[in-house]
């Protein structure tokens, strides 16, 4: 099946030709079959030229041993040499060790140079840690209802975030989550400045569709995004291409943010990573839900639900938002 890829975020206007088209081909994990070569050939040439055309004299990735950054660290050691590439840790004390462990294990198999930062300051001094969640001294006890409120169907804890909430306790946990990782992207990019070096970023168009992600935040923050046009479908088989390490594909998607999220696609919306990708690519092409539901078998009420997080999340895809002035 030939499939036409859209690397833009607005959506075809429902009923036209192309949509119609694409609304008749069943939703398969084929709609992402990727010329992986030609990719990563193409990601690593903007890499460098944008590396001389910015005039810097390296390129500093924000590594958390993940797959997303560990893909984009192996493709700037590729685009410009290991010995030009910065794997920049930034642990705190709640964070997971874990994730300090992938990222020298990533970073050692590349050969890049590891600089390690700790933010534990930084958030005590912000207030960071005053977070209730953060604060208790039983982390299982925290991890059991961080998961119950996730699992409350009808109140999605991570879209009342995104809409605006009343509930206290969840802006006061998404205030310390995302307070790191705005500070995690200050710290980056003190770093690069201090030695004249570009900040590669991480994100790709799975998180930045649904809004999970930290507007501002090392994860939204960079100079250069190289993966920001892929779904985390084609990231996975770009890693695979690159030599990313096989401990590193096998990791789930965790944001080591707080307890009881081992993976946010499954813990936040309740439907595995390829799954949504697959609900993603139909939203994005203008499919209805009923469409999208009868090819991934899904309930109707869920993808009505992924739908609500790509419309609400929108404006987190836009810096700052301004008027129109006829001036």
């Amino acid at each position: 099946m030939h499939v036409v890829m859209l690397y833009h975020y607005p959506l075809c206007p429902r009923g036209s030709v192309y949509c119609r088209v694409v609304s008749e081909a069943r939703l398969t994990p084929a709609v992402f079959d990727l010329d992986v070569q030609a990719t990563a050939e193409t990601i690593e040439r903007f890499i460098s030229d944008q590396l001389t055309d910015l005039g810097r004299t390296g390129i500093v990735v924000p590594l958390s041993g993940g797959l997303d950054s560990s893909t984009v660290l192996a493709l700037c050691a590729r685009a410009v040499g290991p010995d030009r590439v910065t794997a920049l840790l930034l642990p705190d004390k709640r964070g997971s060790r874990d994730a300090l462990r992938y990222s020298r294990l990533v970073a050692d198999r590349l050969g890049v140079r590891v600089v390690v930062q700790k933010a534990t300051r930084l958030n005590r001094a912000a207030g960071v840690y005053r977070f209730i969640g953060y604060r208790l001294p039983l982390p299982r006890l925290v991890a059991r209802e961080v998961r119950r409120h996730l699992s409350d169907e009808a109140n999605n804890v991570f879209l009342a975030g995104v809409r605006g909430t009343d509930h206290l306790l969840t802006r006061q946990a998404l205030a310390a989550i995302y307070a790191r990782q705005r500070l995690r992207m200050v710290m980056t990019y003190r770093y690069a400045e201090l030695h004249r070096l570009l900040v590669v970023g991480t994100a790709h168009k799975s998180e930045d569709l649904l809004g999970l992600f930290v507007k501002f935040g090392v994860d939204d923050s960079a100079d250069l995004m190289p993966l920001k046009g892929l779904y985390r479908s084609h990231v996975v088989q770009v890693a695979a291409a690159v030599g990313v390490p096989p401990e590193i594909l096998a990791r789930t998607p965790n944001p080591e943010m707080l307890p009881g999220i081992d993976d946010k696609y499954l813990d936040v919306f309740g439907v595995p990573a390829p799954t949504i990708d697959l609900a993603l690519w139909g939203i994005e092409h203008a499919l209805t839900d009923t469409e999208i539901a009868r090819d991934i078998s899904l309930p109707e009420a869920k993808v009505a639900e992924l739908r609500d997080a790509v419309r609400l999340s929108g404006h987190m895809r836009e810096p700052s938002r301004h008027p129109d002035l006829a001036v």
